[in-house]
């Protein structure tokens, strides 16, 4: 059986390392420190089958980005986790309503993600 993928969206070093260290295990982790460096990876023909994307970025937003997958017909259907520092209930009713299939905010754990991830794949 072949690895899901999994791109992670996030510009911490110490949560793309944590995600690429406890799901590595499991899954081939691609990892983008921004939402630009996801979507070169994307335009790349890298296609995951599952996205992890933070809100708080530099640049283009988790939200932004969430909203640009969701209009691409190539991408709009790939399962999507925004992970996030930001727990107002507004901030998690916009990313839903933008697309995203699950919200989880830091601190997270990571057996629960790792269930989150298993439950969108199947």
């Amino acid at each position: 059986m072949k690895q899901s993928r999994i791109l992670v969206v996030d510009d911490s070093p110490s949560i793309r390392r944590l995600l690429s260290h406890n799901l590595g295990k499991k899954f081939k982790v691609l990892l983008a420190e921004n939402a630009q460096d996801a979507l070169n990876l994307l335009d790349q023909g890298q296609m995951p089958d599952l996205m992890i994307v933070d809100v708080a970025m530099p640049g283009m937003d988790g939200f932004s980005f969430v909203d640009r997958i969701r209009q691409d017909s190539v991408y709009n259907a790939v399962p999507l986790i925004m992970l996030t520092a930001r727990d107002k209930s507004g901030d998690k009713e916009k990313g839903l309503k933008l697309g995203a299939d699950n919200y989880l905010t830091k601190p997270f754990d990571i057996d629960e993600l790792g269930e989150r991830i298993e439950r969108l794949l199947a």
